[in-house]
């Protein structure tokens, strides 16, 4: 397996200052004139870049790592993502300061920052489908897996079973189907609507309960006692 690259670039304005007066270009245009960024790269926030950074970055198929809430808690910026997206770039999610940790959580925050800027709905549809719950789930999921370089997200030969399985009795489910069901999740239930975990084939959340809830809550305790 090819080596893997991750660097936190351009997440705060200040940061790009210090850049520019440092070498007279910003975090990403430095990055791409002396680096060879690649589809092996994730650049994590490039919350401040030029339509041109914007464009090198989608051309050089690394993946954008995303916080959205993390930016939004600290009052970093928001990513240029429909500009990004619709040059075919590629992102990941993630949470960074762990002020709240939840998939939904960072790709609801992702699109509703858009619209808030440009005051228009249903901004950010990756691969140009019609749900955009579905499109922000799908394309994070095989950013996530290209930037971890690992056979994830998908059911195939393969591919690990890392698998959520949602609660289909859940109100906000019934009568619900296809691409109804990720924008609820995505929009609406978030992780209140996860029944099931599981990883590498490995149930870890049954009915809502971590299998080892007990003792982890147990051990966090006596951790928080000792601080």
């Amino acid at each position: 397996m090819r080596r893997r690259r991750s660097i936190h670039v351009a997440e705060q304005m200040r940061e790009v200052e210090e850049c520019e007066a440092w070498s007279g270009q910003r975090p990403v245009e430095w990055l791409m004139a002396h680096t060879h960024v690649s589809r092996r790269w994730c650049l994590i926030h490039a919350t401040h870049m030029t339509p041109v950074e914007t464009l090198a970055l989608a051309a050089s198929g690394a993946v954008a790592g995303l916080c959205p809430t993390t930016e939004a808690d600290l009052g970093d910026g928001l990513f240029p993502a429909e500009d990004y997206l619709s040059e075919a770039g590629r992102f990941g999610i993630g949470s960074d300061c762990h002020t709240l940790v939840s998939a939904t959580d960072e790709l609801r925050m992702l699109e509703y920052g858009q619209r808030l800027t440009l005051r228009r709905r249903n901004v950010l549809r990756p691969g140009n489908v019609a749900s955009v719950g579905r499109g922000l789930y799908t394309a994070s999921v095989d950013g996530g897996a290209q930037a971890l370089g690992r056979p994830i997200g998908r059911l195939s030969p393969g591919y690990r079973a890392d698998l959520v399985v949602l609660d289909g009795s859940h109100p906000l489910l019934l009568g619900k189907c296809d691409d109804d069901i990720f924008d609820t999740y995505v929009f609406s239930g978030g992780p209140g609507l996860v029944r099931d975990v599981y990883v590498g084939g490995c149930r870890l959340v049954e009915g809502k309960r971590h299998i080892h809830r007990d003792s982890i809550a147990r051990r966090f305790q006596e951790a928080m006692s000792e601080i």
